[in-house]
C-alpha cells in the first residue's frame, strides 16, 4: 500500500478504530521483541520462588541485572492473574534508589519495562507514579531515600510482586524491606526480586544468606553483549583490585583485610535514631581545586550527645553521632550552598573544611555566599592513617555511632584499607569526628 492510500484509509478511521489499531500494532511490536531477547544464564529466574522469598541478581557493571528483572515483570503481567478480582490481574511495587532512579532505569531506560513491553505507559496521578499495562495491571513506583520516602511505603498499598532494584545503593534499605514486606500480601504467592552490584551493606548480606532467597551472579567479563573493548578495557584497568571483584565480577566483600573498620563493629554501634545534641559540626573535604569536579566532595554532618554515657572500656564520655552524608561530585558552589544548607537545618556549630592540598578555596566560596556561617580551617599535620585510627578506635569503643544507615559512608569506611588513598566521604568523617570528641578544647586550627 502506498503512503498516500494508507493516509486516506487512516482517515477514513473513527477514534475507536484508530485505538484499537494503536493497540493491536503495539501488540505485534511486543510480541515481536520478546521473542528476540536470549537471556544470561545469571538472568534465569529459579523455577520457583517461595512465598515472601527472593530472586536476587547480583552482578558485575552491563551483566543485565535491570534487564533480567524488566523480562520477569513483563512476563509475571502477562502469566496468571494473582487475583483475578482486580482489573489485570496485578498489584505491584518498584522500589529504587529514588522515585527517579525507579522511572529512568526501571521502565524508560534501554533495560527498563518499555523495552520489553513498549505497551507500558507511565502515570503520574494524585496517588502516585504507575507504570501500567493495556490489561489494567500496574506497578507503583518508590524511593527509598528520604524519610517521606519511607512514609510513602508504609502506606504503599498492597502488592503480589515487588521489584527492589539497586538494592544495595538504597539509602533506607532495611525500612524499605520491613514496609514492602507489609503489603506483600496478594495472591497465592507474593515475592520479591532484586538486582544490585554488590556493597557490603548488613541487610544484603542477610539476604544472600537466607534459604528464602535465590542468588545468581553474573560477571561483566561474561557479559558478551557489551562492546568488547570497553569490557577488556575495565578488566584490564581494575585487575586484581577490590574494585574488579566487587564492581565486574559482582562478589559481595564483606569485611575487608587490613580495613580499619569493619561492618559488624559499624553494626554493633549503630543506633537508630541521634540523642539531644550539645554541638553539631559539618565536615567537609573539598576536592584540591575548586575547578576540580571530577573527585567527591566530602561533606558529612555530625553531632557529640549532651549525657556521658560509658563505652565498652567502662569509660564515661559524650559520644558522637553521624546523622547525614552529603557528599557526592559536584561543582564547588553547589558543595558550598550544600553544606550552608545543613549547618542551618541542623543548628550546627561551624563548618569545619581540610585546607590541605589546595582546599582553601571552599572558605572564599562559603563566605561570598553566607558571612554569617561560622567557618573554620583545619589542617593535617600528620598522615591519614594516624588520624583515621583513633576515631576508628571509637567505633570500637562503642562511642562513635551511625544514625541509621549512610552505605555509601559506610562502604568507604569498611573498605579503605591503610596505603590506598582515602576517600572523601570518610576524611570528612575523620574530620567530624575528630572536631567532635579528640581534638584538645580550644584547639580548632589543626589536627595532629
Amino acid at each position: 500500500m502506498h503512503a498516500a492510500d494508507l493516509d486516506t484509509a487512516l482517515a477514513g478511521l473513527s477514534p475507536a478504530e484508530l485505538e484499537l489499531l494503536e493497540a493491536e500494532l503495539a501488540a505485534k511490536l511486543w510480541a515481536r521483541r520478546w521473542g528476540r531477547w536470549k537471556p544470561y544464564p545469571w538472568q534465569v529466574p529459579p523455577a520457583q520462588i517461595e512465598t515472601l522469598g527472593w530472586w536476587l541478581q547480583l552482578g558485575g557493571r552491563g551483566t543485565g541485572k535491570t534487564d533480567g528483572c524488566a523480562r520477569y515483570m513483563v512476563e509475571h503481567v502477562n502469566g496468571p492473574p494473582c487475583d483475578p478480582r482486580l482489573r489485570g490481574g496485578h498489584r505491584m511495587a518498584i522500589i529504587a534508589p529514588t522515585q527517579g532512579d525507579a522511572v529512568e532505569a526501571c521502565v524508560n531506560g534501554p533495560s527498563g519495562l518499555r523495552a520489553h513491553d513498549p505497551r507500558v505507559v507511565l502515570r503520574t496521578t494524585v496517588g502516585g507514579t504507575f507504570a501500567r499495562w493495556p490489561s489494567g495491571a500496574e506497578a507503583k513506583l518508590f524511593g527509598s531515600h528520604t524519610p517521606d520516602d519511607v512514609e510513602r511505603l508504609r502506606a504503599g498499598g498492597n502488592r503480589c510482586l515487588v521489584w527492589m532494584e539497586e538494592v544495595a545503593a538504597q539509602r533506607r534499605l532495611k525500612d524499605a524491606i520491613t514496609h514492602s514486606e507489609m503489603g506483600l500480601r496478594i495472591g497465592p504467592n507474593p515475592h520479591y526480586i532484586g538486582s544490585t552490584t554488590p556493597k557490603p551493606r548488613t541487610e544484603l548480606i542477610e539476604l544472600t544468606r537466607s534459604p528464602k532467597v535465590t542468588v545468581t551472579r553474573g560477571r561483566t567479563r561474561d557479559a558478551i553483549h557489551l562492546p568488547e573493548e570497553q569490557r577488556l578495557h575495565l578488566i584490564a584497568k581494575y585487575a586484581g583490585t577490590r574494585t574488579e571483584a566487587q564492581e565486574l565480577d559482582g562478589i559481595l566483600l564483606e569485611d575487608i583485610e587490613g580495613a580499619l573498620w569493619s561492618r559488624d563493629g559499624l553494626d554493633k554501634a549503630r543506633v537508630g535514631a541521634k540523642p539531644p545534641l550539645s554541638s553539631v559540626v559539618v565536615a567537609m573535604d573539598p576536592a584540591a581545586t575548586s575547578h576540580d569536579e571530577s573527585d567527591e566532595m566530602g561533606i558529612v554532618v555530625a553531632g557529640r550527645g549532651t549525657t556521658y554515657i560509658p563505652d565498652r572500656n567502662g569509660f564515661q564520655r559524650q559520644h558522637g553521632y553521624a546523622f547525614d552524608d552529603l557528599s557526592g561530585r559536584m561543582p564547588p558552589i553547589e558543595a558550598a550552598r550544600r553544606a550552608i544548607r545543613a549547618y542551618h537545618e541542623h543548628r550546627a556549630d561551624a563548618i569545619v573544611a581540610e585546607v590541605n592540598n589546595g582546599g582553601e578555596w571552599i572558605g572564599t566560596v562559603i563566605r561570598q555566599i553566607d558571612p554569617t556561617v561560622n567557618y573554620r580551617t583545619v589542617t593535617a599535620s600528620r598522615g591519614k592513617v594516624t588520624r583515621a585510627e583513633p576515631v576508628a578506635a571509637l567505633t570500637d569503643q562503642g562511642s562513635a555511632h551511625i544514625v541509621g544507615s549512610l552505605p555509601d559512608l559506610e562502604e568507604q569506611l569498611t573498605t579503605w584499607v591503610p596505603g590506598d588513598d582515602s576517600p572523601d566521604r570518610l576524611d570528612a568523617y575523620v574530620w567530624a569526628l575528630t572536631d567532635l570528641m579528640l581534638a584538645p578544647a580550644g584547639n580548632t586550627a589543626a589536627f595532629a
